[in-house]
């Protein structure tokens, strides 16, 4: 063998070691961006993957990645939004956007209403708070604002409505 064959030979088996294999290497350094990217843009109804799902509850570093993926993707987003609150109204700016959450009335549930410009182009909801993580599809906006009933009945929807009442809780409009 020549030396020009040897040491392309040896630059190959480098990169193989520095890859790493599939599984052993899932298991060091979290799931691989391919899989966080399919979680990241999931519909909001869809399924998930669960190992995805403990790894961004479990390890720092993979949440730190999963948020960066999202914030990529996202239209606007506010890492910690900061809420304002009068007790009956809570208002949060989340880039150009305005969420407001309204209170439950006599007839009704309380009310997220999502108001900016660009509110047609929005999709999705995504709100992150510790190692919780909801995501809401939006329905289609009328006159610049989308209106999203916070339901008691509906899980998702009613955890939406209390994380986003916490100021530390991060918010990806998509």
């Amino acid at each position: 063998m020549s030396d020009e064959a040897r040491l392309l030979a040896e630059i190959h088996a480098a990169r193989a070691l520095m890859r790493g294999s599939g599984p052993a290497r899932e298991a060091e350094t979290g799931p691989s961006a391919a899989a966080l990217w399919a979680y990241a843009i999931r519909a909001a109804d869809g399924p998930v993957d669960l190992a995805v799902v403990r790894a961004i509850r479990t390890d720092p570093a993979t949440a730190r990645r999963y948020r960066a993926l999202l914030a990529g993707q996202a239209i606007a987003h506010a890492p910690l939004a900061v809420a304002a609150s009068d007790g009956a109204v809570t208002i949060r700016r989340v880039g150009a956007f305005t969420l407001e959450i309204l209170p439950a009335s006599e007839d009704g549930p309380p009310l997220l209403v999502l108001r900016g410009e660009e509110a047609r182009a929005l999709r999705a909801i995504e709100a992150l708070l510790g190692d919780e993580i909801v995501r809401l599809d939006l329905p289609q906006a009328l006159d610049d604002a989308i209106v999203v009933a916070l339901d008691p009945e509906v899980p998702e929807a009613a955890r939406l409505g209390a994380m986003l009442r916490d100021p530390a809780c991060a918010v990806f409009l998509l």
